[in-house]
C-alpha cells in the first residue's frame, strides 16, 4: 500500500501536485496583470499532469509563465477590455433612464454568452499551441462554437467549488488549497480530447488559421 509506485502513493502525489499548482497559480495572479500568464502556465501544467509526464510543478509552471508572458498578457488585456465593455453596457441598460428594446437585451445576453465561451478556450490554446495572438483569439471563439457541449462543461466546472462550500462550509480549507488545481486538472482532461482533433503528429505546432473538424 505504501510502496512508492502503489496506486495509493500515486494518488497522494497527484493531490500534492494539484495543491502546489493551486498555490502557485494564486501567487502568480496577485499582481493582476500577470493573470493571463498564470492561467496559461496552469493549463500547461494541467496538460502535463493529465498525460502523466514527469515534471516539477513549480519549475514547469514558471517556465511556461516566462515563455508565454508576452502573448498571454496581450490576450489577458483583451479579456479585461472585453469584460469591461460588456459590464459597462449592462450598467447602461440596467441603470440608465433610457428604454431599451427587448431585442437589444437579448443581443447583449447572446454577446455575453459568446464572449464567455470564447474566453474559456483562450488560455488553454495559448498553453497548447504556438500561434499569433490574433489567431489564438480567433481560434478560441471558433473552437468554442464548434464544441458547445465541451465549452458549457468547462464553464460549469467553476460552479463545483461554490456548491461544495454551500452544502459543506467546513470544506473551505480544502477548497482553498485544491480548488483551482482541481479545476485546471479536470478541464485539462476535457480540453485535451478537443485538442486532439487539431493537433498534428507533433504537439505545440501552430493551429491552422481556421480550425476545422478532422484536421
Amino acid at each position: 500500500m505504501f510502496k512508492l509506485e502503489s496506486p495509493f502513493m500515486n494518488f497522494l502525489n497527484k493531490v500534492a501536485d494539484i495543491m502546489i499548482l493551486s498555490i502557485v497559480f494564486m501567487i502568480a495572479c496577485i499582481p493582476v496583470i500577470t493573470g493571463g500568464a498564470a492561467f496559461t502556465a496552469a493549463y500547461y501544467m494541467g496538460f502535463k499532469m493529465v498525460k502523466n509526464e514527469e515534471t516539477y510543478i513549480i519549475r514547469g509552471f514558471f517556465k511556461a509563465f516566462k515563455e508565454n508572458f508576452k502573448q498571454a498578457t496581450l490576450i489577458w488585456i483583451f479579456v479585461l477590455v472585453l469584460v469591461a465593455l460588456i459590464f459597462a453596457d449592462y450598467r447602461i441598460i440596467l441603470y440608465s433612464e433610457l428604454e431599451f428594446a427587448s431585442w437589444m437585451r437579448i443581443a447583449m445576453v447572446t454577446v455575453t454568452l459568446v464572449a464567455v465561451l470564447g474566453i474559456v478556450f483562450l488560455f488553454p490554446l495559448q498553453a497548447r499551441f504556438k500561434n499569433t495572438v490574433k489567431n489564438t483569439i480567433k481560434n478560441a471563439f471558433l473552437m468554442a462554437l464548434s464544441h458547445l457541449p465541451s465549452a458549457f462543461l468547462l464553464i460549469a466546472v467553476y460552479a463545483v467549488p461554490y456548491l461544495l462550500l454551500y452544502f459543506v462550509p467546513q470544506l473551505l480549507p480544502a477548497v482553498f488549497l485544491l480548488g483551482f488545481g482541481c479545476i485546471f486538472y479536470f478541464k485539462s482532461f476535457v480540453l485535451l480530447k478537443v485538442f486532439r482533433r487539431y493537433e498534428p503528429e507533433e504537439p505545440q505546432e501552430a493551429l491552422e488559421e481556421e480550425p476545422q473538424d478532422g484536421h
